[in-house]
Order: C-alpha cells, then structure tokens, then sequence
C-alpha cells in the first residue's frame, strides 16, 4: 500500500487550517477594535451627561438659591408669599 499521498494531504490541510486560523484571528481583531471603540465612545457620552447634568443642577440650584432669596425679602416686608411654602417634588 503506497502512503505517499498523506504528505501532500496533510500539508494541504495544515494550510487550509492555518487559513481558517488566520481569518478567525483577523475576524476577532476587527471585533475587538469595534468593541473597543463603542466602549470608548459610550464612556465619552457618559462624561458629556455627567457634564450635562452638573449644569443642569448648577442651574437648578442658582434658581432655587434666587427663590429662596426673593421669598425671606416678601417675609421681611410682611408680605405673605402665595404659596406658604415651597412645593415638594414628586419626583424625590
């Protein structure tokens, strides 16, 4: 029985599976680096909302600093403000 074909079969398969390898690997690269840039991205959005809202409450606070200021002035003239007190949020 003449094995002489084994050589040239194994070297086909060894470099068909080493294709195989190699397309996998460059596939999961290219996954990497996608996921790699969508986590970077959402963590810049992270920071630009956390940015964002720290103004936002800036903003709130300056307004209600300025409320509470216009108010302690009604009570200093004997003025009673409309509403008695500060309304509650429903949403704390």
């Amino acid at each position: 029985m003449d094995l002489q074909w084994l050589i040239p079969l194994g070297t086909f398969l060894g470099v068909l599976g080493g294709g195989v390898a190699w397309w996998f690997n460059r596939a999961d690269k290219r996954r990497d680096t996608r996921e790699a840039a969508l986590i970077q991205t959402l963590k810049d959005r992270i920071e630009e909302l956390k940015a964002q809202l720290a103004r936002v409450t800036r903003r709130l606070n300056q307004r209600t600093r300025a409320g509470d200021r216009w108010r302690e002035q009604l009570v200093a003239h004997d003025i009673k403000p409309d509403p008695d007190a500060w309304p509650e949020d429903d949403d704390e």
